[in-house]
């Protein structure tokens, strides 16, 4: 008996033995491919090195403190970089990491995450804001309802320009500041006048975050910042004080003659979708890769188009002066957009608390710069429009005033 289980035991071990041997061996492993090498073609790297000389001549000439750079391209960041200094009197340069506050630039951020909620079926562009806020009404009841959260993004509710903007520079919570816009007389019908706002605008935040659950600061954190790991945006007063790597607004003082750095201040950082995002050149350049529409597992280019398309249009020169030729712009939902003589440009700029920025990309040519300093001046929106006449297909054609 012994000898008969041996036997079969012996049978059973050669017989896996053989499987083992004959079985097919599992298909290697297919290796990653290798990013694809890409190398700056010379007149890109020509006129990049032109473009940065003269940005810092004309830095030195405005006496402008600190400055940080993001430039994109066919969706790669082909250019980020810091200049000067941090705060004057110091050795503390700024570098691509370097945080500075984005003021009203910050209110991309909002009208595209709130494009990330339509994708994901919490929102619609034709919802009315009612719908979510009891709370919030205008002065004609009959218009409360029909307001949308496209009015709200496009500034287009009717509510006169700026709104309660005293009232969010004096840290007002949102909650208190919403119940009130019923007080105010309407200047139109929604939908027909752009008429700048801040409280109105930041009312998306209060929208959002009845919806979901979730606090408007964390849904930029998780929905869009850590996707693209934008390591050091922010939408606080403590995480800009406490970033290590900060750079402080400056004023003029005519005594000294020169730029000098003043406190960081908590205005609205209360209405972050106003003012409130803090960010450095290296998260921008992730943020334009995005706007330009590389980043579809975020927002896709439809939503994005949708996003930036004119609702109103802004017949002043104020945004439009520096462009030549340009007599007009238009809002879509929470950007600017001008017709640059058949360049379809979006930006934005913003300036809060000592600090400017201003942002521009042409989503069809694939191109974007945005540029951060640390003190009040026009500087940037002089240098944005020839960089984008410099990438436009009919650039050698003449432009008259």
């Amino acid at each position: 008996m012994n000898r008969y289980f041996s036997t079969l035991l012996l049978l059973f071990t050669v017989f896996v033995a053989y499987l083992s041997f004959t079985r097919a061996e599992p298909e290697a492993k297919v290796a990653e491919p290798e990013p694809e090498e890409w190398e700056m073609d010379d007149a890109l790297a020509s006129y990049l090195e032109e473009f940065e000389k003269d940005f810092e001549e004309g830095l030195k000439n405005k006496r402008i403190p600190g400055a940080a750079l993001a430039i994109v391209k066919d969706g790669r960041v082909i250019l980020q970089k810091g200049y000067g200094l941090r705060e004057s009197g110091t050795s503390k340069k700024v570098d691509e990491h370097t945080v500075f506050r984005l003021g009203s630039v910050s209110k991309g951020f909002a009208s595209v995450l709130t494009g990330v909620m339509v994708e994901e079926g919490e929102v619609d562009w034709d919802d009315s804001v009612s719908d979510y806020l009891s709370e919030f009404r205008m002065n004609d009841p009959a218009q409360t309802d029909r307001v949308q959260i496209r009015h709200l993004l496009s500034h287009t509710s009717g509510l006169p320009r700026h709104t309660y903007t005293n009232l969010v520079e004096d840290g007002l919570p949102l909650d208190r500041i919403i119940p009130r816009l019923e007080e105010v007389p309407l200047i139109s019908k929604e939908g027909e006048q752009l008429a700048y706002q801040n409280a109105a605008y930041s009312t998306i935040e209060k929208v959002l975050e009845a919806q979901t659950g979730t606090d408007f600061k964390s849904l930029l954190k998780e929905e869009l910042w850590k996707p693209l790991a934008m390591g050091n945006a922010s939408a606080s007063y403590d995480s800009i004080r406490h970033s290590g790597n900060t750079a402080l607004p400056h004023v003029y003082h005519s005594r000294r003659r020169g730029r000098v750095p003043i406190s960081i201040s908590e205005k609205y950082y209360n209405a972050v979708s106003s003012g409130g995002v803090n960010a450095s050149a290296s998260d921008m350049g992730k943020w334009l890769l995005l706007l330009t529409g590389h980043h579809p597992e975020v927002i896709s280019e439809q939503t994005l188009e949708e996003i930036y398309e004119p609702l109103v249009t802004i017949h002043n020169r104020r945004f439009s002066r520096h462009w030549k030729g340009v007599p007009e712009s238009h809002y879509g939902m929470g950007w600017r957009v001008l017709d640059n003589h058949g360049q379809k440009v979006v930006y934005h700029g913003g300036y809060v608390n000592g600090y400017r920025s201003e942002i521009a990309f042409a989503p069809e040519d694939e191109i974007g710069i945005c540029i951060l300093i640390n003190t009040s001046s026009s500087y940037p929106l002089t240098v944005i429009p020839d960089f984008f006449n410099h990438f436009r297909s009919d650039s050698s054609v003449a432009i008259s005033e």
